[in-house]
């Protein structure tokens, strides 16, 4: 079974993504910004995680930063609301896996799922 960390601060989107994603068959816990999610993967290494890039207390670029020096080969698939198109190519050039731009609808889902985990939802 995979196992993934949500990191959103939104508690609906947080919680409509493990919805989905537990509908799928995977193990998610959730954090609700960069600092319990950096502790959150401390304690228990997911597979994967879904990084929200927006979040107080610490944003989702600067924990992709920590998460991929302290656990380079953990999948972290980043999203958010940006309407930059330069935000994919930053998430992706700071060592995200994948970029998932909100709203994830599900075919956008599984794209990404497939891509990062090899296996069709």
């Amino acid at each position: 079974m995979t196992r993934l960390l949500v990191v959103d601060d939104d508690p609906d989107a947080r919680l409509l993504l493990e919805t989905v994603l537990r509908a799928y068959r995977c193990e998610v816990e959730t954090a609700s910004d960069g600092r319990e999610a950096i502790e959150r993967v401390k304690l228990n290494t997911p597979d994967g995680v879904f990084l929200d890039l927006r979040m107080p207390r610490m944003g989702g670029l600067e924990a992709l930063d920590v998460l991929r020096r302290e656990h380079p080969h953990l999948t972290i698939v980043v999203t958010s609301a940006s309407l930059a198109d330069d935000v994919g190519a930053d998430a992706r050039g700071r060592g995200a896996n994948a970029y998932l731009a909100k709203p994830v609808t599900l075919s956008k889902l599984r794209k990404v799922l497939n891509e990062c985990f090899g296996w069709n939802a």
